[in-house]
């Protein structure tokens, strides 16, 4: 996308944006039909999501989850940290890691096909869907009592699972070896994947109308509108420091009364979350990733200020955060 455009005027913005959630829409409705598992068919534990070359959300299925919101945001992160200069057209990547890949938990896949036009890489197709099985201490691998991740199940980091179009059977194997059900789990894969791909076949459908150099003059107005209109929600607040604490009964382990404590400052169209002072890392599961609790204050900020907001990363990017790590 390296042509000059003139700047997309708002009538066609917004035109161009409804498109791009049509796009989320349709692929998050795609994934839900296909998928084999009750889990994402019927309990719809899933999302979508269209990211620009740098990673950035620009739009999401407006069925998507909010916990979900920042997690393909460290998917990508991820992504373009490992394989940014090796992308080529048909690659689709695979991933769970909380801790190296951005995820939430390892039960929720994620997957993300880079759009090439014209051999320029235009945008990635994301999704991410919670499988109900990735091997581990229990069936589900979610239960109380657990200790370490690696009882969990299958850690993946980020890895091709096509490679320029072509499926890498091998690794697909070793995943399925790893899990219950593999054959319910291997439906859910591909749903993903015909997800992606459709969303793919999408994108280029919206290039081929408003032109490449359009569509990226249009991601910046898309995140830029959000950014701007959550952060006048904002400073219609009282500035001043705000206080709450609470406590968890126990992690299933021993520990008891887990604090969280947060300080909220408002300054002007500025809010900063400070988590300091909450409980370190608990032996329990029930500790909680970077990219999960800013996907809880966004998704919370944004139903409490401007429910009808477009989720993307004008949202995500506005709040900042003070977490302690481990």
């Amino acid at each position: 996308m390296s042509a000059v455009a003139t700047p997309v005027d708002p009538v066609t913005l917004e035109i161009m944006a409804n498109g791009l959630r049509s796009v989320a829409d349709e692929t998050f409705a795609a994934l839900m039909k296909s998928a084999y598992s009750t889990n994402i068919k019927e309990r719809r534990d899933h999302s979508t999501a269209v990211m620009d070359p740098a990673g950035r959300l620009i739009v999401q299925a407006d069925a998507s989850l909010p916990i979900h919101l920042a997690s393909m945001g460290g998917l990508m992160e991820s992504l373009l940290a490992r394989f940014g200069n090796e992308l080529r057209d048909g690659d689709l990547f695979v991933a769970n890691d909380p801790h190296v890949a951005g995820g939430t938990h390892l039960p929720d896949i994620n997957m993300a096909m880079p759009v090439f036009h014209g051999g320029e890489l235009v945008a990635f197709m994301c999704n991410i869907a919670h499988h109900a099985d990735v091997g581990g201490a229990v069936p589900g691998s979610m239960a109380g009592g657990l200790t370490e991740i690696y009882q969990e199940g299958l850690r993946i980091p980020v890895v091709r699972l096509f490679r320029e179009g072509v499926l890498q059977q091998d690794l697909l194997d070793l995943i399925l070896l790893n899990v219950r059900v593999p054959t319910e789990r291997r439906g859910d894969y591909f749903a993903q994947i015909a997800s992606c791909r459709l969303g793919r076949s999408r994108l280029l459908e919206t290039i081929g109308q408003y032109g490449a150099a359009a569509l990226r003059d249009g991601f910046e107005q898309i995140v830029r509108r959000s950014a701007d209109r959550l952060r006048a929600a904002v400073a219609e607040l009282p500035d001043g420091v705000y206080r709450f604490e609470d406590a968890m009964d126990d992690d299933g382990m021993g520990a008891t009364d887990i604090p969280i404590r947060l300080e909220i400052t408002v300054n002007g169209g500025d809010i900063h979350f400070d988590f300091s002072g909450s409980a370190r890392q608990v032996t329990g599961n029930i500790n909680v990733t970077r990219n999960a609790t800013q996907a809880s204050v966004c998704y919370a900020l944004k139903a409490l200020l401007d429910p009808d907001a477009p989720n993307n990363q004008g949202v995500l990017d506005l709040p900042r955060l003070t977490v302690e790590k481990g």
